[in-house]
């Protein structure tokens, strides 16, 4: 039934529960295994006396934060019995580095955590499942 799923991870609870899910799929289903992840810019501010200062981030900081987190599901689908296929760490919008890796892969399920960011937040921006649950051309399998 799936040849090929793919799981976004981002290093979230919501995000190993959707692995874990994956990870018993792709042995049920005897399936290729692609992870995918997105590193995202958080910004720390440091109060400095009465104002606050932005500390950037450099990329090599996102680009080892990546590679941690891809390395942390790495192992775990390890020790739940499955080894990925693939991994890729994307560098853009994390829906736009999941439906393109979905693409790539020629996937026909797609795995991924479900988390709101509240419903005035959502109508405004939308989220990433709900951005790749509209414009998958396979499956897509959120997990709470």
């Amino acid at each position: 039934m799936f040849k090929s799923i793919l799981v976004a991870i981002d290093g979230s609870e919501a995000s190993q529960h959707a692995l874990a899910t994956a990870c018993n799929l792709a042995k049920a289903f005897d399936s290729e295994l692609h992870l995918v992840h997105s590193p995202q810019v958080e910004t720390t501010a440091v109060a400095v006396g009465y104002s606050v200062v932005d500390v950037p981030v450099t990329p090599a900081q996102i680009a080892e934060a990546g590679k941690t987190v891809m390395e942390e599901a790495v192992a775990m689908a390890t020790k739940l019995g499955v080894t990925p296929t693939e991994e890729t760490i994307g560098s853009g919008e994390p829906a736009d580095d999941i439906l393109q890796s979905a693409t790539l892969h020629d996937v026909d399920l797609i795995v991924m955590g479900r988390r709101g960011l509240g419903s005035v937040a959502s109508l405004f921006l939308g989220s990433v499942s709900q951005k790749v649950s509209r414009s998958a051309v396979s499956s897509v399998l959120t997990v709470h």
